[in-house]
């Protein structure tokens, strides 16, 4: 097997679609620095399922996919796909060309395909495992891999022997094995939580399904009971409202006479009754005078003895206040004189103090001096002291540093010499090189002019295409939705069509009439049509419209009455169900009353009413006004419910939402039956789907011509392209392998010019450093010898000094003693004074306390005399007021007396009038009682039969007239009651039921067997899954020892050939071979055997490449990619590794990303990869010899 092609598009530089062919042999993939040459290894690697964006020299994954330059757009996807011969069937499938694909959108969706079918990324690593080619194999070394392989990680060394030894595969089934272990196990753990949440649902179920059971027996009974009452209800009441009629006419008749009646009795004695009623306001105005007069007496009887209390409360105030300010007044004089003795006694301890502290004061002076004296002898002393211990030091410094100098001089001789030849050497190699850069410039020049002439070329083509391509993507894109548009419109007409073929929605007796009236014209003649397809509505009322039709929606019209009684004839003889028939002569319209609308339409929610919001012929206005004339539409329940509230729920209210007021307050909600969905305007609908079904159809013609247009366009500028493309890649090749070149003479001129000016620098800093040593040292010989003379005066200076500080001490110790006993006195006397001053301090306080308090006793005391007087004027003014009060309250009752005499002679003339007019109003009390029972039972058999009916509906979903002769009359009414009563208390006491419950229990007791039998079988599949690990190990451990065996054995060979000589090896270092660290250990020639991290760059390059080459005699991989990985070798290694690399291409294909001269000559095949537009790169191909 080996890789024939490598497709790129959108992947990091290649915007481009991209196609890369390999032969067999040496392939080299050269360019500058920059110009995305390593980016081929990134798409092998990516393709092959790489998902280490690190690894991908990324920081997210979104970073493969172009991300655009200042003159070309970022692009939404990148994708790679790699061609493999498989001929040889190296790879277990019967394919002998296999395409693998990746795909990343910027949206972060990707997509694997394995010869253009989808798979998954598992897939795709699993068709690899233990050939090489993984993601982590070692047949592609990437920049920094080598590092990688020889890393101080153990674990980076041992993915790559793993790999090597083909345990891989074994691995990812024994880490599979593991996976599913512990699913397994998982799986165990949940299926024994169903089994106990089953089993604890069984005995519940079972007792659910048996109440179930019951519940519908009973319902059943109590239903057909309940359906029967009710239907005899709207029957009786039905006949009892005839009756009521007419008894109503007959009372309101005699009514109209009684209350004529009672009127002209009434008249006659209106004279009497408004003086009585004179006399009675006259009598009640009084009263409450009285009672106003009486109220105040008590009001100041009562305040006059609260005053009296106030008043002796404060008299007991005063005299308390008195005796305290003469108590008071005492404590004060005793403070003041115990005060003024304790501050004297306080003055003549100050003035004490005062004496101590100047004697203290000289004492202190005294110290002062003797510690100057003594200071300034110290310091002298101090500084010779200091002076000596410096100019030590210094001569101790002087001499070492003068025997460093000495010996840096002879050291920078010896570097000067060392620097010009390497300057001489190098200006040698700087000549051969300028000469060799110089036809590489000409070259260039050439090349690049070329170049430019096709590249326009080339743009002029490019912009041309993408414009067509711009174009053919909208005429795709606007072809898709058309297309998407025209299947759903398709799909949504058949079914609209089947539906309406089928009368789906409408009553199974509707279905069967018409289905019968299509082979019969005569019946057909007879029928107009189903109501719900004869009338149509906005779309937003359907939902409102179909709810107040309700049934009616399925009934059917006919012309007459005759050909209604004709249809109900045919029903009976060929069994096809009930259906009410609306003859158009017979329906009259029925209209709400025009002060009802108004008063409705001043809700904002209102709409409007039913029969107003229906398209319909003319000719079925009658029926439509019949039907829904009485119905209000409004725009949702809160609406609906406050225009019911203001109509005193006397017409039925539906919001747009189907929520239904019905008359007499009963409401009906929730969601819209099935039945009649979707039967308003479904004719309508398929019309307009008819329409657009055309208008598509027509759009979809012209596209496709258009398309077919641009594509002969696009395919025709394709080809000349292609061959300008064919001339750009040939000058493009030379371009750059003459750039390859230019750059490396470029970059080793500069390396060169600066070794020589790094030398230079160096010689001249050297020379400056050796001339300043020279001086130096010879002034340091000066300063030595200036020191120690300075040293032996300074000893005599120490010794006078010595004996002066003796004298010095005695004095000062004399007159500290003195200090501290006049220090002791003075504080005892201060204390002694602060005490003092506190127990002033404290008689003050309570002085001014006192003072206080007095202050405060004689203005509550003058207060209060004030308040005393104040209260006795009250209390005078009061008593005037209770004298004056007694006397009104005396005239008044005598008034009163007067005003019921005169009262009680009218009241006598007034009683035979208000006999007779009490008679009269009697009688239309009775006749309106009569009447107004009459009217609440004429209005309670509606509501009777209202009710009855809301109720068939909303608990039973039937209506009267389809349920009248289905259920026997009750024959005991009473009897079915109590029966029906029994039957809901039974149902209560079933409680909640389930309706569900048999079928779950069924369910439950099914899925418990089955479960039991799952676990039965997961416990089996874990032993089998722990007897597989433990053979996948035992394998693995077989297998990795006897390959790593191997590997070692070639790697000590092929270290050896590589660096001609020296041993190298690979090391285990414990038993535990499947998870121990791995050593690498390498000796090159002339060296000791020491870790990889000791040796140079270009010692671990050529180890790494030698363990490679060990790996690839053992398992020879059927492409290798190096990327730069003799980067750090020299020309003599480089060749060395080439010599390597071609010994093994009769097993394994070589790709080899690289700027060394060396590589390049080696290799069969060069591909060039330049970046003429800053960003962008493009590969040019080359065989060897070509150029």
């Amino acid at each position: 097997m080996h890789l024939k092609k490598l497709e790129i598009q959108g992947f990091k530089s290649f915007p481009e679609y991209t196609l890369i062919e390999f032969d067999k042999g040496m392939t080299a993939v050269v360019g500058p620095n920059g110009s995305g040459k390593s980016n081929v290894t990134d798409a092998i690697r990516w393709v092959l399922g790489e998902q280490s964006v690190r690894s991908l020299r990324g920081g997210k994954m979104e970073d493969v996919i172009f991300n655009g330059t200042q003159s070309r757009k970022q692009m939404n996807y990148a994708e790679v796909s790699m061609i493999l011969d498989n001929s040889d069937r190296f790879i277990d499938s019967d394919y002998n060309e296999i395409q693998i694909t990746r795909r990343l959108y910027r949206s972060g969706e990707s997509e694997y395909q394995f010869n253009h079918s989808n798979c998954r990324l598992k897939d795709i690593v699993g068709l690899f495992l233990d050939t090489g080619l993984g993601k982590d194999g070692y047949s592609i070394v990437g920049q920094g891999r080598v590092d990688e392989i020889l890393s101080t990680k153990s674990e980076d060394r041992r993915r790559v022997l793993e790999e090597a030894s083909g345990i891989v595969k074994y691995k990812v089934r024994k880490e599979e094995a593991e996976r599913k272990l512990k699913s397994t196990s998982d799986n165990l753990v949940r299926i024994d939580d169903i089994l106990n949440e089953l089993q604890t649902r069984i005995d519940p179920l079972k007792e659910d399904a048996s109440k179930a059971i019951k519940y519908h027996q009973l319902y059943d009974e109590m239903r057909a009971k309940d359906i029967s009452i009710l239907c005899s209800k709207i029957s009786k009441a039905t006949e009892a409202m005839g009756e009521g009629a007419t008894n109503k006419a007959n009372l309101e008749q005699d009514l109209a006479f009684y209350e004529k009646k009672y009127v002209e009795i009434r008249d006659s004695n209106s004279q009497l009754r408004l003086k009585a009623e004179a006399l009675e306001e006259s009598i009640e105005n009084a009263r409450q005078e009285l009672s106003d007069i009486t109220e105040d007496y008590h009001e100041c009887t009562s305040e006059q003895k609260i005053s009296q209390e106030r008043k002796s409360a404060l008299e007991a105030s005063i005299e308390a206040s008195k005796v305290e300010e003469v108590k008071i007044g005492s404590e004060i004089e005793r403070l003041e004189a115990d005060y003024s003795a304790k501050i004297k006694e306080a003055d003549d301890l100050l003035a004490t103090a005062n004496e101590e502290k100047r004697n203290l004061s000289k004492l202190n002076d005294q110290k002062e001096a003797i510690l100057s004296d003594f200071e300034l002898s110290s310091q002298e002393e101090d500084g010779l002291r200091k002076q000596i211990s410096d100019k030590t030091n210094r001569l101790i410094d002087s001499r070492e540093q003068q025997k460093v100098y000495i010996e840096r001089i002879h050291s920078l001789a010896e570097r000067i010499d060392m620097e010009n030849v390497s300057i001489l050497a190098s200006k040698d190699a700087l000549a051969e090189i300028e000469e060799s850069m110089l036809t590489s410039e000409n070259l260039w020049h050439e090349m690049m002019l070329k170049e430019s002439e096709v590249s326009s070329d080339i743009e002029i083509r490019n912009d041309k295409v993408k414009e067509l391509s711009k174009s053919l993507f909208e005429i795709k894109k606007e072809l898709e939705d058309n297309s998407s548009s025209l299947l759903a419109c398709n799909a949504r007409l058949k079914a609209l069509s089947d539906l309406e073929k089928r009368k789906e929605g409408y009553q199974e007796s509707v279905k069967n009439l018409l289905a019968y009236s299509s082979t019969n014209n005569s019946v057909s003649s007879k029928i107009v049509g189903v109501l719900g397809d004869l009338v149509s509505s906005k779309s937003q009322y359907v939902v409102a419209i179909e709810i107040a039709l309700g049934s009616s929606i399925h009934n059917v019209v006919t012309n007459t009455e005759s050909d209604a009684a004709k249809l109900i004839s045919i029903l009976k003889e060929n069994r096809l169900g009930r259906i009410t028939f609306l003859p158009i002569e017979n329906i009259k319209s029925r209209n709400l009353e025009k002060d009802v609308i108004s008063k409705a339409s001043l809700h904002s929610g209102y709409i409007g009413i039913a029969s107003d919001l229906v398209e319909r012929d003319s000719k079925l206005d009658s029926i439509v006004s019949n039907l829904l004339g009485r119905v209000i539409i409004c725009d949702d329940i809160d609406s609906a419910r406050q225009i019911a509230a203001d109509l005193n729920h006397s017409v039925k209210v539906i919001s747009l939402e189907g929520d239904c007021i019905n008359p007499g307050g009963s409401l009906t909600g929730g969601t819209t039956r099935k039945g009649t969905s979707g039967i308003l305007g479904r004719a309508h609908e398929i019309e307009e789907l008819i329409s657009k079904q055309k208008s598509l159809n027509s759009g979809l013609s012209i596209i496709e011509k258009k398309k077919t247009t641009v594509e002969n366009d696009m395919e025709a500028i394709s080809k000349e392209i292609s061959i300008l493309n064919e001339q750009m890649n040939c000058f493009t090749l030379e371009r750059v392998k003459a750039e390859t070149e230019n750059s490396n003479f470029k970059r080793r001129i500069i390396e060169i010019n600066n070794t020589i000016k790094v030398s230079q620098s160096r010689i001249e800093a050297i020379s400056k450093e050796k001339l300043q040593l020279t001086n130096d040292s010879e002034e340091l010989t000066l300063v030595i010898e200036e020191i120690e003379n300075e040293l032996a005066d300074f000893k005599d200076s120490i010794e006078e000094s010595g004996s002066k500080s003796k004298d010095f001490t005695s004095k000062l110790e004399r007159v500290k003693e003195q200090i501290n006993e006049s220090s002791l006195k003075l504080e005892r006397i201060i204390a002694q004074r602060n005490g003092v001053l506190d127990i002033s301090s404290v008689f003050d306080r309570e002085k001014a306390s006192h003072l206080d308090n007095l202050k405060k006793h004689e203005q509550e005391r003058l207060s209060a005399e004030l308040s005393c007087k104040e209260i006795d004027k009250t209390i005078s003014s009061l008593r005037d007021s209770i004298t004056k009060l007694s006397n009104e309250s005396n005239a008044k009752k005598e008034e009163i007396a007067k005003l019921n005499d005169s009262k009680s002679g009218v009241d006598e003339e007034l009683s035979h009038f208000i006999s007779r007019l009490t008679e009269c109003g009697d009688t239309v009390n009775s006749i309106n009682s009569r009447l107004n029972s009459l009217v609440a039972k004429y209005d309670r058999y509606i509501d009777d039969i209202d009710s009855s009916k809301s109720r068939l509906w909303e608990e039973y979903e039937v209506t009267y007239d389809n349920v009248k002769d289905q259920y026997p009359s009750p024959d005991d009414i009473p009897a079915w009651s109590k029966r029906i009563s029994a039957l809901r208390a039974e149902i209560r006491e079933i409680g909640p039921v389930n309706p569900n419950a048999v079928e779950e229990y069924k369910e439950v007791s099914t899925r418990f067997e089955f479960m039991t039998g799952q676990r039965n079988d997961v416990t089996n599949a874990i032993a089998d899954l722990d007897k597989v690990i433990a053979e996948l190990v035992n394998e693995m451990k077989h297998q990795f020892i006897s390959h790593f065996e191997i590997i070692n054995e070639n790697f000590k060979q092929v270290f050896f050939d590589l660096f001609n000589g020296g041993t190298a090896e690979i090391i285990l270092e414990s038993e535990d071979v499947l998870n121990c660290a791995i050593e690498i250990k390498a000796q090159p020639p002339g060296k000791k055997l020491q870790n990889l991290s000791l040796l140079s760059g270009g010692e671990r390059c050529l180890t790494a490449i030698a363990l490679l080459f060990a790996i690839l005699q053992l398992r020879p991989s059927p492409f290798v990619v190096l990327d730069e990985v003799e980067a750090a070798l020299d020309d003599v290694n480089v060749s060395r590794f080439t010599d390597f690399v071609r010994r093994y291409t009769t097993k394994s294909q070589f790709i080899l990303v690289t700027h060394r001269k060396g590589t390049m000559e080696a290799c069969d095949r060069i591909y060039g990869v330049t970046m003429q537009e800053r960003g962008i790169s493009k590969i040019l191909s080359m065989r060897l010899g070509e150029g």
